[in-house]
């Protein structure tokens, strides 16, 4: 790919999140909802951002789109050099709980990689987004809802007013913190934090991530069920601002375009930690 145009492509996926989280936010007011085969709610807010998405990635560019609604076949995508992977709405119980914390999540995969990533919380204003080698930003949240309230937000805006993140926290203190799930915490979780003293932040879908890649928090255990489309955005947002995301498992970066997409337990550090006593005390002898 070349630069420039993968740069431009960056731009134009966060109006594409912007606008399907204007979608999502006309049916946050509504509790109504259907339960998938997996039990997992799934509102028409879910189906109207995907519906969206799919429809703007396919005139962007000429690759195919999985999602956590429309899921591609593992025949279908196993060759494919890039694909979109999307999740419309991540977070469904934060967003029938009315707590702003759900997310419009995109990515672009390169092989069994994230390449490019668009992580929008609507009711929150914030608007993350990383591509390979290029960085992570995010924006000022105030700015960005009179620029989208104004009907003002345009590619050249968001190329001009980009916020470089580089995760590492701006007071550090003696006290670390853990982002843990808001619906989706468990024992296994909460040993973790209790056994390297750590300060819990709630925080809802990959909004998790990307607190890290703020520089806001030190670390995500997930040790319980996630989706590549859950992660694939946020992880490479956490990394192109100098974390990493580490699977329990392999002890190395989530690999995607799996047959199954079900990823294994991972920990997430902040850059600040990278290197840091509890990412020597699991991961040192082991990568």
């Amino acid at each position: 790919m070349e630069n420039l145009s993968t740069q431009h492509l960056l731009y134009s996926i966060m109006q594409v999140a912007i606008k399907a989280g204007e979608i999502a936010l006309k049916y946050h007011d509504l509790k109504s909802f259907t339960l998938k085969e997996d039990s997992s709610p799934l509102t028409q807010a879910d189906l109207e951002s995907n519906a969206f998405i799919t429809q703007q990635l396919k005139i962007l560019s000429p690759y195919e789109v999985c999602s956590e609604e429309a899921v591609l076949e593992y025949e279908e995508r196993k060759d494919l050099e890039y694909y979109w992977l999307v999740d419309p709405l991540d977070g469904t119980k934060d967003f029938l709980a009315q707590n702003g914390g759900w997310t419009i999540n995109i990515a672009l995969i390169n092989k069994n990689r994230p390449f490019l990533g668009v992580v929008y919380a609507p009711y929150f204003y914030e608007l993350y987004g990383a591509l390979k080698d290029f960085g992570s930003f995010s924006f000022t949240p105030k700015s960005l809802e009179e620029q989208i309230k104004t009907d003002m937000l345009s590619l050249e805006w968001l190329k001009s007013s980009k916020i470089k993140l580089n995760g590492d926290r701006v007071a550090q203190s003696e006290e670390l913190i853990a982002c843990d799930s808001m619906f989706h915490s468990t024992k296994e979780t909460q040993d973790f934090i209790q056994k390297y003293g750590l300060k819990v932040l709630k925080k809802g879908s990959s909004l998790k991530i990307c607190t890290l890649a703020k520089g806001e928090a030190d670390f995500y255990p997930r040790l319980n069920g996630t989706k590549e489309w859950d992660t694939a955005a946020s992880e490479i947002i956490l990394e192109e601002a100098g974390g990493i995301l580490l699977d329990c498992k392999t002890h190395k970066p989530l690999a995607y375009n799996k047959p199954n997409p079900q990823n294994n337990h991972f920990i997430a550090f902040a850059k600040s930690q990278v290197g840091g006593r509890i990412y020597q005390d699991l991961f040192s002898n082991k990568l």
